[in-house]
């Protein structure tokens, strides 16, 4: 009887599959968060649609891929412009994994949950804006920047994260068992 041993290669097509479908998920929401909806002009906001490509990673690969799927949408989002020199590499990262673990422990991948992951995810990236608006603007006005811009990027990320959701999912659905997807 002979024993068979799965590949050591470090980088196997399975491995290079998932880091491609990766990184076109997180760079193909980036491409769309900074081109078409500013070009759109139909909403009040962007959504951040990389926040939810990273939130939906996490959420269906795990902690580590999250980290590594934030730092690559920070540096995409920095790259693409409209972000400035926020620290978005920072924030995406934390973002993933902390929602990485929170799927983990939760054990439940359905619709509603994400929707609870996206809404701490968003919340989170709205009080960064915040935050980021009132020390970056001169003579900025607090409530104007509340309701005109932080409130309505929130809400425009929780309502458009549900096409990243499934996204995601398909990302990860040739790599995953059956068991796995439950």
């Amino acid at each position: 009887m002979e024993i068979q041993s799965q590949p050591t290669e470090p980088f196997s097509k399975r491995i290079i599959g998932k880091i491609l479908l990766d990184t076109l998920l997180v760079f193909g929401s980036g491409i769309v968060q900074t081109s078409f909806f500013p070009a759109v002009n139909l909403f009040p906001a962007s959504p951040d649609l990389m926040l939810s490509a990273v939130v939906g990673l996490a959420v269906f690969e795990g902690e580590r891929t999250g980290a590594l799927a934030g730092i690559g949408a920070g540096v995409v989002a920095v790259s693409l412009g409209g972000a400035g020199t926020a620290p978005l590499p920072l924030f995406y990262m934390l973002s993933g994994y902390f929602m990485g673990i929170a799927a983990k422990v939760n054990f439940v991948r359905n619709i509603l949950s994400w929707f609870l992951y996206i809404t701490f995810a968003a919340l989170a990236r709205a009080g960064l804006s915040f935050l980021y608006s009132v020390f970056t603007v001169p003579d900025v006005n607090v409530m104007v920047t509340l309701i005109s811009v932080v409130m309505p990027e929130f809400a425009m990320t929780v309502a458009f994260s549900v096409f990243n959701y499934f996204l995601a999912r398909l990302c990860v659905l040739p790599f995953k068992r059956s068991a796995e997807l439950t």
